[in-house]
């Protein structure tokens, strides 16, 4: 008798426990970078991503994130362009860093109106090779099925990672430091 008392607290704390859930970011998302030159605008899309979440959820409300990675291959950065991507590519030192990388050190959700939340997110993103912390907000919404959306914009600033804004025609055309990256992703269990 002594045993299962004992035993009671474990076995209400394991039962009263929730597991994070994994999720995988559905295929169909966009990822897009976006900046400036002194001559115009300019935009590429990243469609060769993959990455995952685990939250705990209760029905359709996420309550948790407990974990996040992205991982964007450089070499599949797409501007429309042959000339900047290879400038892209370059300054992003593709050769030596095939991959831009984000990883979810904390996250904190407040609910909203109906479906939708929102994520205070920090993690450590890797671009050419450097790492940095980054704050992010993010809008998400639950879209039933175990299925969840997330948008939001990141501004980056290329030097801070020790990327040399891209350049072309001899140097008569220069991008800007700073760059926008555009998401809106679904992961879904």
């Amino acid at each position: 008798m002594r045993t299962r008392i004992l035993l009671l607290p474990l076995v209400l704390l394991a039962f009263g426990t929730a597991q994070a859930q994994p999720f995988t970011f559905a295929s169909g998302g966009m990822v897009k970078i976006e900046g400036t030159s002194n001559v115009h605008g300019w935009s590429c899309d990243v469609p060769q991503y993959a990455g995952s979440v685990a939250g705990e959820a209760s029905g359709d409300a996420l309550g948790t994130l407990s974990q996040a990675t992205f991982t964007a291959s450089v070499a599949g950065i797409e501007c429309k362009n042959g000339t900047m991507n290879g400038k892209l590519r370059e300054a992003l030192k593709a050769e030596q860093h095939s991959t831009i990388r984000f990883a979810l050190t904390e996250a904190r959700i407040t609910p909203a109106e109906g479906s939708k939340f929102a994520v205070a997110a920090t993690g450590r993103l890797t671009i050419a090779g450097t790492t940095r912390t980054v704050q992010m907000n993010v809008d998400g919404e639950a879209l039933g099925g175990g299925r969840y959306r997330f948008t939001g914009t990141v501004p980056i600033t290329m030097s801070q990672y020790g990327i040399k804004p891209p350049t072309a025609m001899m140097g008569a055309m220069r991008t800007g430091d700073a760059v926008t990256v555009t998401f809106n992703l679904v992961a879904k269990r």
